[in-house]
């Protein structure tokens, strides 16, 4: 390149434009559109020369070399390709892992591992789901499953990467629970007459029961299946069963298990499996 701007024509050349740059700036009158048109044939004759000088310095590559560059620029752009997914998949575990980081800090005995909704069973009315998660990430049938607001499942059925969810809407559910403010104990369970709105029930209460809209229901821990504690949903209205003579509540979790994407599973916790141990002798 250097050589070239040392070239006898080149050096005229550039006398010659800057002669005529100089005239386009004080003249003003017809004839600074001939000096004008001259320039641009001028300047694009320069651009051709350019162009070509880079041309020529591109064409000494051989077509061997050229392919391996061209190779090298694909694998180049794979590489990057994988890293950025390998940075938005880490990004979004680490927004699930925020999202559960409260749970996590007031239950220190909670072993939570975050999972993503991978589909939902169309078939199913009480909304039960499949999460990307299964027993090589710990996953085992009985967790617990959590929402971003308090429990909504717990574990079913469970492969190598994926498992089941049924839900608190189902009536194959079974936790035992409690009415914070009085203390008043039942077991939620779905219903068909409810899960489409998203409601549940807490069933096998007391005709002295004295639990009121608006009370918080929490999970008992009696069993040794759910940890003690954790939130289930809000009373919002009082009902009584006459086929077996009982009142329940129904109650709304604080989730919407229809649109639900983010949830965690706890794999493990304090007190876990407890009742069933000592049934069992062990």
């Amino acid at each position: 390149m250097k050589e070239f701007f040392q070239s006898p024509k080149i050096k005229i050349f550039l006398s010659v434009l800057l002669v005529l740059i100089m005239l386009s700036v004080f003249t003003r009158n017809v004839e600074n559109n001939v000096i004008s048109a001259t320039f641009n044939t001028l300047t694009y004759g320069m651009s051709k020369v350019t162009a070509a000088a880079t041309s020529d310095n591109s064409g000494n590559k051989s077509y061997d070399e050229l392919k391996k560059e061209n190779e090298e620029l694909k694998t180049a752009n794979r590489d990057l390709r994988s890293r950025l997914v390998d940075y938005y998949e880490v990004k979004e575990e680490n927004t699930r892992l925020w999202m559960f980081y409260d749970l996590k800090k007031e239950h220190e005995d909670y072993a939570l591992i975050p999972a993503t909704v991978l589909r939902r069973d169309t078939n199913d009315e009480f909304g039960s789901f499949t999460i990307d998660k299964g027993t090589e990430s710990a996953v085992s049938v009985g967790d617990p499953v959590m929402g971003e607001n308090g429990l909504i499942g717990w574990i079913s059925e469970a492969d190598v990467y994926t498992a089941k969810v049924v839900t608190i809407l189902s009536p194959q559910t079974s936790i035992g629970a409690i009415d914070k403010a009085t203390g008043d104990a039942g077991i939620i369970t779905g219903s068909a007459k409810y899960a489409d709105d998203n409601l549940t029930m807490l069933s096998k209460l007391t005709s002295e029961n004295k639990i009121e809209k608006g009370d918080i229901i929490t999970s008992s821990g009696s069993s040794g299946i759910y940890p003690k504690g954790m939130v289930l949903g809000e009373v919002t209205e009082i009902g009584y069963d006459t086929y077996d003579t009982s009142r329940y509540a129904v109650v709304k979790p604080y989730d919407d298990i229809s649109t639900v994407v983010n949830v965690a599973v706890i794999s493990d916790f304090k007190g876990q499996g407890e009742i069933l141990k000592k049934e069992s002798g062990d």
